[in-house]
């Protein structure tokens, strides 16, 4: 199946969308659960087929509260997506 310089900028521009879309983790008690929300984020991620280095930088980029102040102390530990992953759990 071919696609055309068209189709892949309207795929593009539903991702970026999709992107935006994504709820916030700040790792609070009474907020989803750190599972429910990995697993949200790696739906996404699965579709897009983003880069390790992506997934980390815009998983990151939706962490507030106290889950990003976790992160910014853990910044250089993670070297793949599975290494963030995992600590995130």
């Amino acid at each position: 199946m071919e696609t055309t310089s068209m189709e892949t900028r309207q795929l593009h521009s539903s991702q970026k969308e999709a992107l935006k879309k994504r709820i916030e983790f700040s790792g609070d008690v009474n907020e989803l659960d750190i599972d429910e929300w990995l697993f949200h984020v790696n739906n996404l991620f699965s579709l897009m087929r983003l880069k390790d280095e992506t997934k980390i930088l815009e998983t990151m980029g939706k962490l507030t509260g106290p889950a990003l102040r976790w992160y910014q102390e853990n910044l250089r530990s993670f070297i793949n997506w599975n290494d963030a992953e995992k600590a995130l759990r």
